[in-house]
């Protein structure tokens, strides 16, 4: 897990990215214990995926490995 430099926006359907802005396409929320996870899938204008995470209600939040996949790769068209 590492750290990212990420803010959600008020609307949470955008998310700031070390700079860039991602658009929020997918978001879960798990809850456990007293514990929350949550996941945003986002999207770049690159079409470039990645998910993160919080579990601080969004004041930080990390990512396994970061692994940019395109949508071609998704839809199964990659070269």
């Amino acid at each position: 897990m590492k750290n990212i430099n990420a803010t959600l926006d008020t609307d949470e359907k955008y998310i700031t990215i070390e700079g860039v802005l991602h658009s929020v396409i997918d978001h879960r929320t798990f809850d456990d214990f007293g514990g929350t996870l949550e996941s945003f899938k986002v999207m770049d204008v690159m079409a470039n995926v990645r998910v993160v995470y919080t579990n601080d209600d969004a004041l930080t939040f990390f990512e396994d490995e970061f692994v940019p996949y395109s949508i071609d790769e998704l839809a199964g068209e990659e070269d």
